[in-house]
């Protein structure tokens, strides 16, 4: 019985120890603060060249390795939007979604406030080239322009980290 309940603590460390300790940062020049895996990377530069087409690139990427399997990030758009847009905001691109994604799987897809702010939530898994994506995409308003943050992760690892980005994105705060 010890052996068993030795092999399970090791088990549980390993599990936790793969999603990472959570540290609050700061995002977008100190406008946007959540939790991240502390271990999480800038993207680096040519695989984001590879993964984000230049008019969908985001301004800033998080990524657990170079390959970025797992990401976290952030796209200040130019859009305007002012945050008493957000709920006519979340109708439009909510449609944009099902139409573009019609055999996504869908988790959620509403608005809610969270830490004194209003966010659009989507949660969905994709396809991609050559797997699926669990998605976790919030947008809100900051400077008057639309920002979405994304959270993201291959399929085959959405087990292992799909409860972290829930706990990321519920840790968004806009200051």
């Amino acid at each position: 019985m010890k052996k068993f309940f030795h092999v399970l603590f090791w088990l549980f460390l390993s599990l936790s120890a793969q999603a990472g300790e959570l540290v609050e940062i700061t995002a977008l020049g100190g406008k946007v603060s959540l939790l991240a895996p502390k271990d999480f990377q800038p993207m680096p530069k040519e695989t984001l060249e590879i993964k984000y087409p230049m008019s969908r690139r985001p301004t800033e990427v998080l990524s657990n390795t170079a390959g970025g399997t797992v990401t976290l990030a952030f796209n200040h758009t130019n859009t305007p939007m002012r945050p008493s847009q957000i709920r006519a905001a979340h109708t439009s691109i909510s449609g944009m979604f099902h139409n573009l994604y019609p055999s996504a799987k869908w988790f959620r897809d509403e608005v809610i406030e969270q830490n004194g702010n209003t966010f659009i939530v989507m949660e969905l898994v994709t396809p991609a080239l050559d797997t699926e994506i669990h998605n976790i995409i919030y947008g809100t308003s900051v400077d008057n322009r639309f920002l979405l943050i994304a959270f993201n992760s291959v399929v085959e690892q959405a087990g292992e980290w799909v409860p972290t980005g829930r706990k990321i994105m519920s840790s968004i705060a806009i200051k």
